[in-house]
């Protein structure tokens, strides 16, 4: 029989500051994947007694405007953004080329994930890797490997002149050791002192602090330090250590983390499960006239289920039935026959449950013009929608902090190339743009006639049609764009 091992419990994080942030980024996390239905609960318990979350059945989990909203916001990588360099005679196919190490990685396409958490959460990390791990082997596979990490699991410290800009990394990890047994390590990068920086895995205990180093165990070697045969393996041309990865944040702050903003948004997510969930009990327990009788006992009646809680008394009817009461020899008075109106409007209390949500959904920074609702039915909380419109201001919004990110990490993938894959790319002045949202028919139109009309009057410059055509292009790339057209064209007209 296969031995059965136990996950153990996550440890702390290092500071109780960090400590509270992994707890409420984890629980964005939690409702941006769809496992929150403890939160839920715990939520419920905070509204309303014990014994009436008890009685109210299961939680409803239908609706998530925390995670509809920001879904629909991340958008910017909808297309995969176009990356040049600022030299135009730079060859840099092999890393953004269909076959490039970032097309074959899958970067972009896992970044149209990366940018909900990034909004979500506030940050998110794409750490950058090189598979294999050894200097100067050609992998069979993409050679450059990206994966995304969620500001949970990670403990950072940064250089106080640059506060934003992490120069130690230690991200919790679940490894099995080599008895098979699952253990809490930490991988440790640290280029405080760029004379000593360290690459190592180390275990991490219950209290959150570091012990034993493993690097042996899970890296095969000893932990890089330093420079020579077994040094820091992550560093530029210039022999300089950086850190193989980077923070994709909803917005630049100037601090290392901002992990509570926006959090109206989330709060209010949860306050509308727990409206839901009111709602769903009420449509199965209270929707419906409730008849009574006073003085009176129905003849007939046969026990059912004597030995349950769910033991009761009834008769079986039909259309045709006359039913027959017998008068309760205790009554005194005159017997009644009669009903109380139901306990509950469902559409009344959906209506307004849908109204909140879309407040929640306006706390959360989106404008009101910009949220519809897809069915047209005022009365429908499943369709939180927003515009076409509203999604490309999210895309222009967005885009200069992920650019900025999105540059750092081909620069540091360029890096790794030239260093573990014999490439000899330029390791600065990538430039990413990013492609709008494909525009109706008839929008396109409009712009294109209005284009025309403004540079046949010279109004306009060509780099500045360019720019009105592909709003996410500054000058210098509307200027490369006309060279590569006018190229094109004196080589196939």
């Amino acid at each position: 029989m296969k031995k059965q091992y136990k996950i153990p419990p996550k440890p702390m994080a290092p500071t109780a500051q960090d400590q509270a942030r992994w707890e409420h980024s984890g629980l964005r996390h939690r409702l941006l994947t769809g496992v929150y239905e403890e939160d839920i609960y715990r939520e419920l318990y905070r509204h309303l007694p014990a014994d009436r979350v008890d009685n109210q059945g299961p939680a409803d989990m239908s609706s998530n405007p925390f995670e509809q909203v920001t879904r629909q916001l991340a958008v910017l990588y909808t297309e995969p953004p176009i990356v040049t360099h600022e030299d135009e005679q730079a060859d840099i196919s092999s890393l953004v080329s269909r076959k490039g190490y970032v097309t074959r990685s899958g970067l972009f396409q896992m970044m149209q994930r990366g940018q909900q958490l990034a909004l979500g959460m506030r940050e998110v990390i794409v750490k950058i890797d090189v598979v294999p791990h050894v200097m100067g082997s050609r992998p069979r596979g993409a050679g450059i490997q990206y994966r995304i990490v969620t500001p949970d699991f990670v403990y950072c410290e940064s250089h106080p002149d640059s506060p934003d800009q992490p120069v130690y990394y230690q991200e919790l990890r679940l490894r099995t050791s080599a008895s098979g047994e699952p253990m809490w390590i930490a991988d440790v990068l640290d280029i405080r002192n760029e004379e000593d920086p360290i690459f190592g895995m180390y275990k991490v205990e219950a209290d959150g602090s570091l012990s034993s180093d493993v690097s042996e165990e899970f890296m095969g070697h000893a932990t890089h330090r330093g420079f020579g045969d077994n040094g820091y393996p992550y560093l530029d041309g210039d022999g300089v250590p950086f850190l193989p990865l980077e923070i994709y944040r909803a917005e630049k702050t100037g601090q290392l983390w901002n992990a509570y903003d926006n959090a109206p948004l989330l709060w209010g997510s949860l306050s509308s499960n727990v409206l839901y969930s009111m709602w769903h009990h009420s449509v199965l327990q209270s929707a419906w006239p409730q008849r009574y009788i006073a003085g009176l006992q129905l003849a007939g009646m046969s026990g059912q289920d004597l030995n349950s809680t769910a033991r009761r008394a009834t008769v079986t009817t039909d259309p045709t039935s006359v039913l027959v009461f017998n008068t309760d020899q205790d009554m005194q008075g005159q017997p009644m026959i009669g009903q109380f109106e139901a306990g509950v409007d469902p559409e009344k209390l959906l209506t307004a449950i849908a109204q909140y949500e879309y407040r929640v959904a306006t706390a959360g920074g989106i404008s009101p013009s910009e949220i519809q609702r897809t069915s047209g039915d005022p009365r429908s909380g499943y369709s939180l929608s927003i515009s076409r419109q509203g999604q490309r201001e999210a895309q222009r919004k967005f885009s200069a902090v992920m650019r900025a990110a999105d540059e750092r990490v081909m620069s540091k993938t360029a890096s790794l190339c030239n260093r573990f894959l014999g490439e000899q790319l330029p390791e600065s002045g990538y430039r990413v743009s990013y492609q709008s949202l494909p525009l109706s028919p008839e929008e396109m139109r409009a712009i294109r006639e209005d284009v025309i009309q403004k540079l046949n009057a010279g109004l306009i410059s060509p780099i500045d049609a360019i720019q009105m055509l592909n709003p996410d292009m500054d000058e210098e790339e509307a200027r490369m764009k006309l060279n590569q057209i006018r190229r094109e064209r004196a080589e196939f007209l």
